[in-house]
């Protein structure tokens, strides 16, 4: 399991994945230790952001899963991982701080 961003892209990634988390339209819960829910404000341009995350971090790390769950009263985004990748997933699934 490797990302194949160098260690700039990758920071630069996880930021912006941070800084979308970090939004207060953006609900987390975690699923497993592979899987994490994310329930999203209803709107286009939330939607169309994280699509955009989420088909780059497809296109680096093929490993990581999205599904796109749209319900009558909120749209969720399901981000899974092998057992092996689960501490990549506690990136996304920690609160919002400095990086190291």
């Amino acid at each position: 399991m490797a990302c194949n961003l160098d260690d700039q892209a990758a920071v630069t990634q996880l930021e912006e994945w941070r800084a979308f988390l970090a939004g207060p339209t953006v609900t987390r819960q975690r699923v497993s230790p592979t899987e994490l829910a994310l329930r999203l404000a209803e709107g286009p341009a939330q939607l169309e952001k994280v699509v955009r995350l989420a088909q780059r971090e497809k296109a680096c790390c093929p490993f990581f899963d999205f599904t796109l769950r749209i319900g009558a009263e909120a749209l969720i985004l399901t981000i899974s991982v092998p057992e092996e990748a689960a501490m990549l997933l506690d990136q996304f699934a920690a609160p919002q701080r400095e990086l190291s």
